[in-house]
């Protein structure tokens, strides 16, 4: 994978191949006027469960079409990268099985939104709160504690499945799980969960994504800016220097053309600051 050579970067991004509200090439000329040096498309990967928000299978060399006109458009202005955020389901499911690994990819992000219930039935826990409330009163029998160590369980399997490059907003299950409980994140089972995460990310070598996207409209960062610090290991000699665009990536998930940039220089300047 790439690595930047300055801020001005992003390797999240989505488009009309899955959720994203803008074409492919209105978010590049977005991020080309923005002065991005490096930009990265990461549609939502074809998924073995249906969901409007994830790319088709027969939509994926459709996307590599675009992405290599691109690509060729702003070759010597901005790098344009082919990613994809490709969703784990299983041990059967996710960035490491055949399917992904053998397409031409530049970087891949492993990024959990399903979390299957009691019976086995994955269910989109991303999203707005209301259907939340509703999978968690009817398909998950009320037990909010259950799916939010199965959110990272999932995670933690994933990452020991291996397959991708960045994992993307880890703890993207507290958006909705701090409404139905907003002790959720304090309490020190939940902080064992995201201890274990981190630790074994950076016992696997993953870049970290520090994901932007809800930075206004729901007034936080993913992961949340209490777990910042954690990811510096003093003992190791690390700082914020040594890891901001190296090993930790700040990314804006943007849908919007006038979001390609959204919240990245605020949690720069946070982290800087660690």
């Amino acid at each position: 994978m790439i690595l930047p050579s300055s801020e001005l970067y992003n390797y999240h991004s989505h488009t009309q191949f899955c959720d994203g509200r803008a074409s492919m090439e209105e978010m590049a000329v977005a991020a080309f006027d923005c002065g991005m040096e490096i930009w990265g498309f990461s549609p939502h990967s074809p998924i073995a469960v249906e969901s409007k928000c994830n790319m088709t299978k027969e939509d994926v060399p459709r996307y590599f079409e675009e992405a290599r006109k691109i690509t060729d458009r702003y070759s010597g202005k901005m790098k344009v990268l082919t990613g994809m955020e490709i969703d784990f389901l299983s041990s059967d499911f996710g960035p490491h099985i055949d399917y992904f690994q053998n397409l031409p990819l530049d970087y891949r992000i492993g990024s959990v939104h399903f979390v299957p219930n009691q019976d086995g039935v994955p269910l989109d826990c991303d999203g707005r709160y209301e259907r939340f409330a509703m999978y968690l009163k009817d398909g998950y029998q009320g037990d909010l504690r259950y799916v939010v160590e199965k959110f990272y369980e999932q995670e933690l399997m994933m990452i020991e499945r291996g397959g991708f490059d960045i994992l993307g907003h880890f703890d993207k299950i507290a958006a909705n799980a701090s409404l139905a409980d907003p002790t959720i994140e304090e309490q020190g089972w939940y902080q064992a969960l995201i201890d274990d995460v981190i630790r074994n990310a950076k016992d696997r070598g993953l870049f970290i994504e520090i994901n932007t996207k809800s930075c206004f409209d729901k007034k936080r960062f993913f992961p949340s800016c209490s777990i910042w610090p954690r990811l510096i290991d003093k003992s190791k000699g690390e700082t914020a220097a040594s890891l901001l665009h190296k090993t930790v990536l700040i990314n804006s998930d943007a849908h919007y053309p006038d979001k390609v940039n959204l919240g990245r220089e605020e949690a720069i300047e946070r982290f800087k600051k660690l």
